[in-house]
């Protein structure tokens, strides 16, 4: 299905490629024709993906330098899978994506290049997309090769039929690869092995009513795993065969339950799958799953309550889900469901074991033995079949060993009754009970937690993450109704991750003192409040940014640096400064 927010020219732009490029010989970037032949490929792949140049140097400077001694006609043969990589990508501006061409080719090419380069596209590209730049590339390189040296032996000669040996070439590369008689090419198929964003993207540009506008493979594989139960199947068994199918299948199958058109990015479906972009293997809710216990811990304004909120939503969903029937009841009452299943507690140096476990208490004179929060907690969910998670905001602010008491026993042996110290009370920890911890660890050190409490705990650290950014921007530039290009909010966060590079990388600071992203969230904020005082135009990545570095990101940093000499200190602001301001 082509997404509502899909920028249409970008299907239109890639038959129009196909159809003078491959199909026939013309350049599609300019009006230079006959330069797209097969031996013009055959250089490509020559300078590209036989000689790697593996420094650590920028994609510009390598690339400009491994065609160096290629004719122009090469060059520009690679420059149109350099427009192809950036043309889906709806965070990139046309002029961004043009100028990424002209980079490469250089500024003579500026009046030469055609109208191609579109504004938007069919979906964020993601980090992940920018850093394997190189690879997507010469996937493209290979795939196109080995497509346009066997047009004649398959008898192609118009787009839809392109269209479908593309599909089907990507498809045996991805799943059949080994065995594979589509392509003998083995760097075609080595390269096809690889979780490629542009694998995902081609199909959906072949044909968006089969394949969904996905880019990433573990988008792909969270929805299966939210989802499957609608499929009447126990389990996942079978549905990594086809994913494509498996996601078209639960599409429709949404559609009809739900009544109107599935998009799996629209906001509602999006939070019912998506925790973000997990680093590791293994996700965080499969973790959560396991141990039941986790903590988050990092620099203050790293999102470790949200996060926690977002990690309880997702493991009540992913359980809710398992039986079908309760689909529709959860797009209509998840608010309600979540309410039931959350429960908060912001600890504090005042709160005690007789507040959280059980206590002596006065009444009439006489001393009495009540349940605290966690005993009342636990007879209020045990018989229930959905998992129960109790936030503990800020554990570090409160004596934990002895807040805990004999609820570590109870988190090892759950479900078996632990004597307590008072009264005839016993404390036994049911299987759907699950706890979240959140602690800035620029207060209380990791090494200074005990031990009984570390190894009953997951421990997470939630430092600076740019996917978590992007989408509080987004929800921000949305419930605020502000106009800001993608383009520009991917700027701005590249601009806050290079800051925080810095300062991890800073002796007298270090990862613990990142700036979080609440922080840097404000700017919409500010740019909002900005378009109400200010007549002139605005540029969202000039005043707004700079007003945000005077009132929160430079006092922070100020405070980080603490007891630093005044010229030492003065001269890292600076530094950081330019980073922030200047990129």
């Amino acid at each position: 299905m082509i997404p509502h927010w899909a920028n249409r020219a970008v299907y239109t732009h890639f038959d129009a490629f196909l159809q003078k490029c491959i199909l026939g010989n013309d350049s599609y970037i300019t009006d230079n024709p006959g330069i797209f032949t097969a031996a013009n490929l055959n250089a490509c792949v020559t300078a590209f993906v036989d000689n790697p140049d593996t420094s650590d140097r920028n994609f510009d400077a390598k690339s400009r330098d491994q065609f160096a001694a290629y004719t122009k006609e090469v060059q520009e043969v690679f420059a149109h899978f350099i427009w192809l990589w950036g043309m889906p990508a709806s965070d990139m501006t046309g002029s961004g994506k043009k100028g990424a061409v002209v980079r490469f080719l250089g500024d003579d090419y500026n009046d030469k290049l055609t109208g191609v380069f579109v504004d938007g596209g069919i979906g964020s590209a993601g980090q992940r997309h920018k850093l394997n730049k190189p690879f997507e590339i010469s996937y493209l390189l290979l795939l196109f090769r080995e497509i346009k040296s066997n047009l004649q032996a398959r008898q192609i000669a118009d787009v839809p039929a392109l269209k479908k040996y593309i599909e089907t070439l990507c498809r045996e590369l991805y799943y059949n690869n080994k065995d594979t008689t589509e392509t003998a090419d083995e760097k075609l198929k080595k390269a096809g092995k690889e979780f490629l964003a542009l694998h995902h993207i081609l199909l959906h540009l072949c044909d968006p009513v089969k394949y969904e506008a996905i880019a990433a493979q573990k988008h792909k594989d969270a929805i299966i795993n939210t989802f499957f139960s609608i499929l009447d199947k126990e389990n996942t068994d079978g549905l990594w065969d086809d994913i494509d199918e498996s996601i078209l299948a639960i599409r429709n199958k949404l559609t009809e339950i739900l009544g109107y058109k599935v998009n799996f990015y629209d906001e509602e479906i999006q939070d019912a799958w998506n925790f973000g972009e997990s680093k590791d293997d293994v996700s965080e809710v499969t973790l959560f799953e396991y141990k039941k216990a986790m903590v988050f811990y990092g620099p203050p304004g790293t999102s470790k309550t949200h996060s926690a909120t977002r990690l309880a939503e997702l493991l009540i969903t992913k359980q809710y889900f398992r039986n079908k029937q309760n689909i529709k009841a959860y797009f209509e009452n998840s608010d309600q469901i979540f309410e039931e299943h959350i429960h908060h507690l912001q600890l504090h140096s005042n709160y005690n074991y007789e507040d959280f476990i059980a206590g002596l208490h006065i009444e009439e004179k006489s001393s009495v033995v009540k349940p605290g929060y966690l005993l009342n907690l636990i007879e209020k969910v045990k018989y229930d079949t959905l998992p129960h998670i109790l936030i503990l905001d800020e554990i570090n602010r409160t004596d934990i060993s002895r807040l805990f008491g004999e609820l570590f026993s109870a988190l090892e042996y759950r479900n078996k009754k632990i004597k307590l110290s008072v009264g005839d009370l016993a404390i036994a920890l049911p299987p759907n009970l699950y706890f979240i911890g959140t602690m800035n660890e620029i207060d209380f050190s990791l090494e200074r937690i005990d031990f009984a409490l570390r190894r009953r705990f997951l421990w997470q650290f939630k430092g600076f993450d740019r996917n978590i950014l992007w989408n509080i921007l987004q929800h921000k530039k949305r419930e605020l109704e502000m106009n800001i290009s993608d383009a520009d909010i991917e700027t701005f966060i590249s601009r806050c991750e290079r800051l925080n590079k810095e300062v991890s990388a800073m002796p007298e600071l270090g990862e613990n003192y990142q700036v979080g992203h609440t922080f840097f969230a404000e700017v919409v904020n500010i740019f909002k409040s900005l378009k109400g005082v200010h007549s002139g135009r605005l540029y969202f990545l000039n005043q707004p940014v700079n007003i945000l570095w005077e009132i929160s990101i430079k006092p922070i940093l100020l405070a980080f640096l603490g007891n630093m000499d005044t010229d030492s200190k003065k001269d890292k602001i600076t530094e950081l400064q330019k980073v922030m301001l200047n990129g």
